[in-house]
């Protein structure tokens, strides 16, 4: 093997074969790693050099010079050709093994469900084939199906069921068919004219009307009902001279919009649920895991557990923490008990130890590693529960300077959130000994400077003897669902009470209108109307689209007793099985109606005698407990039965102070309820019985070991105002 050389460097080479020949030579001496090494220094000059000996009958020896060669790995920059390596994301041509996938392989591995009503289209190998997105494709099993198919057939494949008094258009085949936006033709069984062919008798018994006193009905030729475009009757009044509508009242009376429900800043405490860390874990902002971080929970750490997701995840709280935590990564139920006690025992040993009062388990068991601070912790809000305390004592403080500015955060350079006059009155919540205190004045939390506010123990005295609506409260500049520092600390001068809100707001809502007319078959809350039509429409306003008649009414939402019902809730009025009249219920045995035309809306007394049930469309969450007030009367005279005579009363929460255990659920199953729920001796007081305390009904849920003869616990949601309720006697009497 031979090489042609240029004429121009036919010199050079005799040079270099030169010395190559002395090299070779010297190879006998030099290592044989030296000499490899030498020889690739020609290399650069892409020769392939022959052995020295140059015999040409054993061609291959050049083979050694073209060792050479090898430092052609200048190819090695080829490796650079790696980022050809864009070749491997074509390794993802796994389309073709996608391509090469049966249906249930396909299924498998995407978790993909087939709809209902459709197939694959598959290659001729039988796989599954591909769109150009990526997505499987897929066909209607029979497309032309809903054009070709009986009311039977319609109504089995899609689920759809014909209205009352309704039935299908078909075409010349029997088939159904359809509007253009996909939904089944149908129409009324009888043209909508009825209402038009009813006596004042049949109309009244269908609707449950009551014709106004002083009015009649104005009827056609045939003696039936003449209905206006509202749907309502027309009337006329019996006196020609006596006025037909309401509108002089109207004209007097204010338009009132419906009020924006924004959530409240307060957060309500709930019963405890203990779980123990299984091993160190994170606390994520959201339900997955590759959400970021934002607190660590030691081996055995304790947490609360807030909420349980379906989708196996749990809302805690742990120290300065909230978050989501996986439920198979903590300990609960049981076993988590079995945690607690030992933590128990711990903690109460330490406490003597030191002659302190026994305070629970945490500072034995340790609490979640902040990450995150809890400003920017989006999981912070999720839910306004909490299992520690949230109402504080309130302590005064009255302004001096002429206009204070409330900020968002302690500096002058923080937004203004609101304002308070000279003189005006707050309660500082915390840092009072620092320059910058946090205040709450009525909806408005934020920062202060500590040198405007007069926080003397006379000021105390003063406010308590003044009593506190004496003075003025800051004035709202943004609302509370947008000042940050709303949540600086959970505490508050005022409990928060789930399901609370929504319906005070209700009743506060629809006590605007007292006063308007009542108009028979009208709907409008300041034009007048009737008993259904008042209620129908303060629930629009909420979202709630309720039916038109009070009969019908009665049988939307949850029906519960009359003596359950709380404001918000709907009663019924009934005579000889007939339901005639609706009330919204304000509490106190108070109402909210539109009563009669010589009446209009007003504030009612609950009608015990014709009560008969209530609906109750506002359904409270049971995850959180409510801070009502248990001192609230709710029993009305006719409601006590039985003395059961004079029993001791205590007062328990469900932390492990009070129970050992703080699970939130009773000794039969349900969950404690300020207001609701009482602990008893079963052999006095059997579970479920109804009794009345002090004006109050309470159920029997609950029982506990101190808990024998004429002996009531009953329950409130936090540890110091059980205590700071003590011990009293009352007389308990059945409820009928």
């Amino acid at each position: 093997m031979s090489t042609v050389i240029p004429e121009d460097k036919e010199l050079k080479y005799k040079e270099i074969k030169k010395v190559l020949a002395l090299t070779m030579a010297l190879s006998l001496v030099a290592p044989a790693n030296v000499f490899a090494a030498e020889v690739q220094m020609p290399a650069d000059n892409n020769l392939v050099i022959e052995t020295p000996e140059q015999q040409p009958q054993t061609p291959e020896e050049p083979e050694i010079p073209q060792e050479p060669e090898i430092p052609q790995e200048p190819e090695k920059p080829q490796e650079p050709e790696t980022p050809e390596q864009p070749e491997t994301p074509e390794t993802p041509e796994a389309p073709e093994e996608v391509q090469k996938e049966t249906p249930q392989q396909y299924e498998q591995r995407t978790g993909y469900k087939l709809p209902e009503g459709y197939h694959y289209v598959l290659d001729g190998e039988g796989y599954v084939t591909f769109n150009e997105d990526g997505t499987v494709k897929i066909e209607a099993d029979q497309p032309e199906a809903p054009l070709q198919e009986t009311p039977e057939q319609y109504e089995q494949r899609t689920g759809y069921q014909l209205p009352e008094g309704h039935h299908y258009i078909l075409d010349e085949n029997g088939y159904v068919t359809f509007n253009e936006d996909g939904t089944v033709k149908i129409e009324a069984d009888t043209v909508d004219e009825t209402p038009s062919q009813e006596t004042p008798e049949q109309y009244e018994k269908r609707t449950g009307y009551q014709l106004p006193e002083g009015y009649h009905y104005v009827l056609d030729e045939s003696g039936y009902v003449i209905l206006l475009d509202n749907g309502s009757p027309k009337i006329a009044a019996d006196d020609p001279e006596a006025p037909s509508n309401n509108e002089e009242l109207v004209q007097q009376q204010e338009i009132i919009e419906a009020p924006t429900i924004i959530e409240d800043f307060r957060f309500w405490t709930v019963a405890r649920k203990y779980a123990f860390a299984n091993d160190k874990i994170n606390i994520y902002e959201e339900m997955t895991e590759e959400a970021r971080s934002v607190g660590t929970l030691a081996k055995k750490g304790v947490c609360y557990i807030l909420k349980e997701e379906e989708d196996g995840w749990l809302y805690v709280e742990s120290g300065n923490v909230r978050g989501f935590v996986k439920a198979d990564s903590v300990v609960t139920g049981e076993d988590a008990q079995k945690i607690l006690e030992r933590y128990q025992k711990e903690a109460r040993s330490l406490a003597a130890r030191f002659n302190e009062e026994y305070k629970g388990i945490e500072g034995v068991a340790s609490t979640a590693e902040e990450t995150v601070p809890y400003r920017e912790n989006k999981a912070f809000l999720y839910l306004r529960a909490t299992v520690n305390q949230t109402v504080v004592d309130k302590e005064y403080a009255l302004t001096t300077a002429s206009l204070l500015n409330i900020r968002e955060d302690k500096n002058t350079e923080s937004r203004i959130i609101g304002t308070l006059e000279k003189n005006s009155l707050c309660y500082v919540l915390a840092d009072e000994e620092e320059d910058w205190v946090y205040i709450e004045s009525g909806d408005v939390r934020g920062f202060v400077s500590k040198e405007y506010l007069n926080m003397e123990e006379t000021v105390q005295e003063e406010v308590t003897e003044k009593g506190e609506d004496t003075y003025t409260l800051a004035k709202e500049e943004i609302k509370p669902e947008e000042n940050e520092a709303c949540y600086y600390t959970l505490t508050s001068v005022k409990s928060g009470v789930p399901g609370g809100q929504l319906r005070s707001s209700v009743v506060e809502f629809a006590s605007q209108f007292i006063g308007n007319p009542y108009v028979w078959g009208g709907t409008s809350l300041t034009e007048g109307a009737d008993c259904s039509g008042f209620v129908q429409s303060i629930f629009k306003e909420y979202g709630y689209e309720l039916p038109r008649v009070a009969a019908d009414q009665a049988q939307y939402g949850t029906k519960i007793p009359v003596e359950d019902a709380q404001p918000g809730d709907l009663i019924f009025y009934a005579k000889d099985g007939y339901v005639y009249h609706v009330v919204i219920y304000a509490g106190d045995g108070k109402t909210v109606e539109a009563m009669g035309k010589d009446y209009g809306i007003v504030q009612g007394n609950l009608n015990t005698k014709n009560a008969v049930w209530a609906v109750r469309v506002l359904e409270d969450e049971l995850v959180s407990y409510g801070g009502g007030d248990i001192a609230e009367v709710n029993a009305t005279s006719d409601m006590y039965g039985e003395n059961l005579g004079n029993f001791k009363l205590t007062y328990y929460c469900s932390c492990e102070l009070c129970c050992d255990v703080e699970t939130g659920i009773t000794a039969t199953g349900t969950p404690v309820v300020e207001g609701r729920t009482i602990a008893v001796d079963p052999k006095v007081i059997p579970y479920g019985t109804q009794v009345i305390i002090n004006g109050h009904v309470f159920t029997a849920e609950d029982c506990g070991g101190a808990i024998k003869g004429n002996r009531i616990d009953i329950y409130v949601n936090d540890h110091d105002r059980a205590n700071a309720l003590g011990m009293n006697y009352a007389d308990v009497y059945l409820v009928k």
